[in-house]
């Protein structure tokens, strides 16, 4: 349902991906984020009627193979003992190396998969893979045109979300939405966030859940403590 990078202790949550799964699970989003995931749900659905279940079969088909890939060796991470998780890492670092090469011969046949061109869930496989990635230059080269995908209703807002987030802590900034978080002394902090005040409107506007929702998910997955 998530996915933790194992490349130091830093978490990072695959919220869109799974949102059907994880957001309609009894007692998940507090009763007053309701209106939040009722929202999201409204957003996603027009998407999918904006952009229709896309044109391209044979594409769609393959990006959701690749993502099957990505989680498989997350889920068995997963599944291990925290302490033994860490033995998948060579498998996870050239599994999304692979990925990664797959994803740039698309992108530079076909364009970035949109919604309109595979379909939403195939759109988000694609981001998925973009945001494991290693290579920070094809991130970094993508991001602009990503975010414009976003203000034009042609991708999910809340995938470029966590991209950005990635990239900024990558380059020792400060992340922009809030979505990562460090595990310290047994518990998950948030990791640094520029203009704290006004990080509930960003997140808003990129379809990302309030904090107090997206803590309780973090600990109610990761079975931890969240500061």
């Amino acid at each position: 349902m998530c996915n933790m990078s194992r490349f130091g202790t830093r978490i990072i949550v695959r919220l869109a991906l799974v949102s059907s799964l994880l957001f309609s699970a009894s007692g998940l989003v507090p009763a007053q984020d309701q209106d939040w995931q009722e929202k999201y749900e409204a957003k996603i659905a027009e998407l999918k009627q904006k952009n229709g279940d896309g044109t391209n079969k044979g594409l769609r088909s393959q990006l959701l193979k690749m993502r099957n890939q990505d989680q498989d060796v997350r889920k068995r991470a997963l599944a291990l003992p925290p302490d033994k998780q860490g033995a998948l890492d060579p498998e996870m670092r050239k599994t999304d190396q692979n990925l990664t090469h797959k994803l740039e011969e698309i992108v530079s046949t076909y364009g970035w998969p949109t919604i309109a061109l595979v379909g939403l869930e195939a759109s988000q496989a694609a981001a998925t893979i973009l945001i494991h990635s290693q290579d920070h230059i094809f991130q970094r080269a993508l991001l602009p045109m990503l975010q414009g995908l976003v203000e034009k209703d042609e991708i999910v807002g809340s995938d470029v979300a966590l991209l950005t987030d990635k990239l900024l802590l990558a380059e020792g900034q400060p992340q922009k939405f809030g979505s990562q978080f460090t595990v310290r002394n047994g518990k998950m902090v948030m990791d640094p966030v520029e203009d704290p005040q006004h990080l509930e409107q960003r997140r808003a506007q990129y379809l990302l859940p309030p904090m107090p929702a997206y803590k309780k998910m973090l600990a109610d997955l990761y079975h931890m403590p969240v500061e």
